[in-house]
Protein backbone atom coordinates (compact mmCIF):
# COMPACT_ATOMS: atom_id res chain seq x y z
CA UNK A 1 0.00 0.00 0.00
CA UNK A 2 1.38 3.56 -1.02
CA UNK A 3 2.09 5.63 2.04
CA UNK A 4 2.70 8.89 0.46
CA UNK A 5 2.19 11.85 2.47
CA UNK A 6 -0.20 14.74 1.62
CA UNK A 7 -0.69 18.26 2.64
CA UNK A 8 -3.74 19.88 3.62
CA UNK A 9 -5.12 23.83 4.31
CA UNK A 10 -7.53 24.59 6.36
CA UNK A 11 -9.83 27.45 6.52
CA UNK A 12 -8.30 28.84 9.55
CA UNK A 13 -4.80 28.66 7.66
CA UNK A 14 -3.23 25.84 9.31
CA UNK A 15 -1.21 24.12 7.22
CA UNK A 16 -1.20 20.47 8.15
CA UNK A 17 1.08 17.45 6.88
CA UNK A 18 -0.05 13.53 6.78
CA UNK A 19 2.59 11.55 6.99
CA UNK A 20 4.12 8.49 9.30
CA UNK A 21 3.48 11.06 11.96
CA UNK A 22 0.66 14.42 12.19
CA UNK A 23 2.49 18.06 11.84
CA UNK A 24 1.01 21.56 11.79
CA UNK A 25 2.05 24.94 10.82
CA UNK A 26 0.19 28.28 10.70
CA UNK A 27 0.79 30.18 7.72
CA UNK A 28 0.60 34.03 7.77
CA UNK A 29 -0.07 35.06 4.26
CA UNK A 30 -1.20 38.73 2.99
CA UNK A 31 -4.43 37.63 1.51
CA UNK A 32 -6.65 34.66 1.28
CA UNK A 33 -5.14 31.46 0.06
CA UNK A 34 -5.58 29.71 -3.20
CA UNK A 35 -3.81 26.64 -3.69
CA UNK A 36 -0.87 24.58 -2.41
CA UNK A 37 2.01 22.66 -3.91
CA UNK A 38 3.72 19.58 -2.77
CA UNK A 39 7.80 19.29 -3.04
CA UNK A 40 9.10 15.98 -4.78
CA UNK A 41 10.32 14.89 -1.59
CA UNK A 42 7.23 15.48 -0.04
CA UNK A 43 8.48 16.97 3.23
CA UNK A 44 8.14 20.57 1.73
CA UNK A 45 5.00 22.94 0.91
CA UNK A 46 4.38 26.01 -1.28
CA UNK A 47 1.24 28.32 -0.02
CA UNK A 48 -0.22 30.73 -2.90
CA UNK A 49 -2.37 33.40 -2.02
CA UNK A 50 -4.59 35.69 -3.90
CA UNK A 51 -2.04 38.33 -4.16
CA UNK A 52 0.25 36.09 -5.86
CA UNK A 53 2.26 36.22 -2.22
CA UNK A 54 4.56 32.57 -1.69
CA UNK A 55 5.50 30.71 1.74
CA UNK A 56 7.55 28.16 1.89
CA UNK A 57 7.71 26.08 4.47
CA UNK A 58 9.71 22.70 5.14
CA UNK A 59 12.25 21.76 2.53
CA UNK A 60 10.52 23.89 -0.24
CA UNK A 61 12.33 27.17 -1.19
CA UNK A 62 10.33 30.89 -2.00
CA UNK A 63 12.29 31.72 -5.07
CA UNK A 64 9.94 34.53 -5.95
CA UNK A 65 6.72 35.38 -6.35
CA UNK A 66 4.18 37.41 -7.66
CA UNK A 67 2.90 40.21 -5.37
CA UNK A 68 4.62 42.91 -6.15
CA UNK A 69 3.24 42.57 -10.40
CA UNK A 70 -0.14 44.60 -11.15
CA UNK A 71 -2.30 41.35 -12.27
CA UNK A 72 -4.91 41.72 -14.40
CA UNK A 73 -6.13 38.21 -12.88
CA UNK A 74 -5.87 36.28 -10.20
CA UNK A 75 -3.23 33.69 -9.42
CA UNK A 76 -5.33 30.05 -8.89
CA UNK A 77 -2.90 27.23 -8.90
CA UNK A 78 1.12 26.73 -8.05
CA UNK A 79 2.74 23.59 -8.85
CA UNK A 80 6.68 22.60 -7.72
CA UNK A 81 8.57 21.04 -10.62
CA UNK A 82 9.23 17.09 -10.00
CA UNK A 83 12.77 17.33 -10.88
CA UNK A 84 14.32 20.73 -10.06
CA UNK A 85 14.07 23.75 -7.41
CA UNK A 86 11.04 25.13 -9.12
CA UNK A 87 7.30 25.95 -9.25
CA UNK A 88 5.04 27.41 -11.45
CA UNK A 89 2.07 29.76 -11.08
CA UNK A 90 -1.00 30.16 -13.33
CA UNK A 91 -3.60 32.67 -13.05
CA UNK A 92 -7.60 32.28 -14.25
CA UNK A 93 -6.56 33.26 -17.48
CA UNK A 94 -3.84 30.61 -17.67
CA UNK A 95 -1.24 32.91 -17.80
CA UNK A 96 1.55 31.30 -16.36
CA UNK A 97 4.86 32.17 -14.56
CA UNK A 98 7.48 30.35 -14.26
CA UNK A 99 10.22 30.02 -11.34
CA UNK A 100 13.58 28.78 -10.43
CA UNK A 101 14.67 25.71 -12.85
CA UNK A 102 10.50 25.61 -14.13
CA UNK A 103 10.75 25.92 -17.60
CA UNK A 104 8.02 28.88 -18.99
CA UNK A 105 6.42 26.77 -22.18
CA UNK A 106 3.41 29.27 -22.75
CA UNK A 107 0.43 29.54 -21.33
CA UNK A 108 -3.14 29.73 -22.70
CA UNK A 109 -3.24 33.49 -24.02
CA UNK A 110 -0.34 32.61 -26.06
CA UNK A 111 -1.71 29.32 -27.59
CA UNK A 112 -4.99 29.90 -27.68
CA UNK A 113 -5.61 33.40 -27.68
CA UNK A 114 -9.56 33.29 -26.31
CA UNK A 115 -10.89 33.85 -22.23
CA UNK A 116 -10.88 30.21 -20.12
CA UNK A 117 -11.41 30.06 -16.88
CA UNK A 118 -8.33 28.10 -15.78
CA UNK A 119 -7.94 26.10 -12.46
CA UNK A 120 -5.02 23.72 -12.28
CA UNK A 121 -1.54 23.71 -14.09
CA UNK A 122 0.05 19.47 -13.27
CA UNK A 123 3.62 19.01 -14.67
CA UNK A 124 4.67 16.04 -16.25
CA UNK A 125 6.66 13.83 -14.34
CA UNK A 126 9.85 14.53 -16.25
CA UNK A 127 9.34 18.51 -15.65
CA UNK A 128 9.59 19.32 -19.40
CA UNK A 129 5.93 19.62 -20.13
CA UNK A 130 2.54 20.51 -18.29
CA UNK A 131 -1.25 20.89 -18.40
CA UNK A 132 -3.81 23.76 -18.29
CA UNK A 133 -7.00 22.48 -17.10
CA UNK A 134 -10.04 24.74 -17.50
CA UNK A 135 -13.10 25.04 -15.00
CA UNK A 136 -15.15 23.32 -17.90
CA UNK A 137 -12.91 20.37 -18.46
CA UNK A 138 -11.01 21.61 -20.93
CA UNK A 139 -7.56 20.43 -21.60
CA UNK A 140 -4.61 22.28 -22.89
CA UNK A 141 -1.14 20.37 -23.14
CA UNK A 142 2.48 22.07 -23.70
CA UNK A 143 6.24 20.33 -23.97
CA UNK A 144 6.36 16.75 -23.06
CA UNK A 145 2.62 16.45 -22.28
CA UNK A 146 0.95 14.60 -24.11
CA UNK A 147 -3.34 15.04 -24.90
CA UNK A 148 -5.78 11.99 -23.61
CA UNK A 149 -8.74 14.39 -24.90
CA UNK A 150 -10.85 16.26 -22.38
CA UNK A 151 -13.91 16.42 -20.44
CA UNK A 152 -15.57 19.15 -22.65
CA UNK A 153 -15.22 17.20 -26.10
CA UNK A 154 -17.57 14.37 -24.94
CA UNK A 155 -19.87 15.77 -21.96
CA UNK A 156 -22.28 18.34 -21.38
CA UNK A 157 -20.04 21.65 -19.58
CA UNK A 158 -24.13 22.76 -18.18
CA UNK A 159 -23.41 22.81 -14.71
CA UNK A 160 -19.91 21.02 -14.54
CA UNK A 161 -17.04 22.90 -12.38
CA UNK A 162 -13.60 20.83 -12.47
CA UNK A 163 -12.13 21.99 -9.12
CA UNK A 164 -8.81 19.47 -9.32
CA UNK A 165 -6.94 17.49 -12.01
CA UNK A 166 -3.94 15.00 -11.26
CA UNK A 167 -1.66 12.69 -14.00
CA UNK A 168 -1.33 9.03 -13.73
CA UNK A 169 1.55 7.46 -13.18
CA UNK A 170 3.81 7.53 -16.19
CA UNK A 171 1.90 10.52 -17.60
CA UNK A 172 -0.39 7.41 -19.35
CA UNK A 173 -3.50 9.59 -18.44
CA UNK A 174 -5.02 11.40 -16.13
CA UNK A 175 -8.32 12.33 -13.65
CA UNK A 176 -10.41 14.66 -13.57
CA UNK A 177 -12.35 15.68 -10.55
CA UNK A 178 -15.55 18.02 -10.32
CA UNK A 179 -17.22 20.06 -7.40
CA UNK A 180 -20.10 16.72 -6.96
CA UNK A 181 -17.30 14.46 -6.27
CA UNK A 182 -17.03 12.43 -9.97
CA UNK A 183 -13.52 11.67 -10.84
CA UNK A 184 -13.61 11.09 -14.55
CA UNK A 185 -10.56 9.21 -15.75
CA UNK A 186 -8.80 9.77 -19.28
CA UNK A 187 -6.09 7.81 -21.45
CA UNK A 188 -4.81 4.95 -19.79
CA UNK A 189 -5.29 5.68 -16.31
CA UNK A 190 -6.97 3.36 -13.37
CA UNK A 191 -10.13 4.37 -12.32
CA UNK A 192 -11.30 3.05 -8.89
CA UNK A 193 -14.30 4.86 -8.23
CA UNK A 194 -15.36 7.87 -6.96
CA UNK A 195 -16.99 9.80 -3.46
CA UNK A 196 -20.11 10.94 -5.44
CA UNK A 197 -21.07 6.68 -5.61
CA UNK A 198 -22.08 7.04 -2.26
CA UNK A 199 -23.72 10.71 -2.90
CA UNK A 200 -23.09 13.61 -3.57
CA UNK A 201 -19.94 15.67 -1.49
CA UNK A 202 -18.90 18.84 -1.95
CA UNK A 203 -15.22 17.56 -3.41
CA UNK A 204 -11.92 20.37 -3.16
CA UNK A 205 -9.01 18.30 -3.60
CA UNK A 206 -7.80 15.22 -5.89
CA UNK A 207 -4.29 13.55 -4.53
CA UNK A 208 -2.86 10.86 -6.99
CA UNK A 209 -0.43 8.13 -5.98
CA UNK A 210 0.77 5.23 -7.15
CA UNK A 211 -1.40 2.87 -6.87
CA UNK A 212 -4.40 4.98 -6.19
CA UNK A 213 -5.88 8.73 -5.19
CA UNK A 214 -7.80 9.99 -2.51
CA UNK A 215 -10.41 12.78 -2.71
CA UNK A 216 -11.03 15.31 -0.07
CA UNK A 217 -14.08 17.12 0.73
CA UNK A 218 -14.95 20.65 2.20
CA UNK A 219 -15.66 19.19 5.51
CA UNK A 220 -12.11 17.67 5.36
CA UNK A 221 -12.88 13.86 4.85
CA UNK A 222 -10.44 12.00 3.12
CA UNK A 223 -11.59 9.16 0.84
CA UNK A 224 -9.24 6.70 -0.55
CA UNK A 225 -9.53 4.79 -3.74
CA UNK A 226 -7.23 1.70 -4.82
CA UNK A 227 -4.05 0.98 -2.86
CA UNK A 228 -3.29 4.02 -1.61
CA UNK A 229 -3.13 5.29 2.41
CA UNK A 230 -5.57 7.06 4.38
CA UNK A 231 -3.15 8.98 6.87
CA UNK A 232 -5.84 11.12 8.36
CA UNK A 233 -7.69 14.39 8.54
CA UNK A 234 -9.05 17.44 9.74
CA UNK A 235 -12.55 15.50 10.12
CA UNK A 236 -13.99 17.32 13.30
CA UNK A 237 -12.10 20.20 13.78
CA UNK A 238 -14.78 22.59 12.73
CA UNK A 239 -12.71 24.06 9.99
CA UNK A 240 -13.22 23.73 6.30
CA UNK A 241 -10.90 22.14 3.72
CA UNK A 242 -9.28 24.90 1.16
CA UNK A 243 -6.86 22.99 -1.34
CA UNK A 244 -4.26 19.99 -0.11
CA UNK A 245 -1.22 18.77 -2.07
Amino acid sequence: MSLNGYWILTSNHRLLHFDEEVSEITIRLQSQPVAIAMTRDSQGCLVLDRSGYIEAHGTARSLGDLSSLDLVAEPVDIAASPTGVGYWVIDSEGSVFSFGSAPFLEGLPQAIGHGVTAVKIEPTADGDGYWIVDQKGGVHSFGSAPFYGALSDDRPVEGLRVVDFAAGPGNQGYLFLDSDGHVYPLGDVSYFGSPALLGRVDAVGLISRPGGYLVVDARGAVTAFGDVANLGSPVGLGVNVLCVA
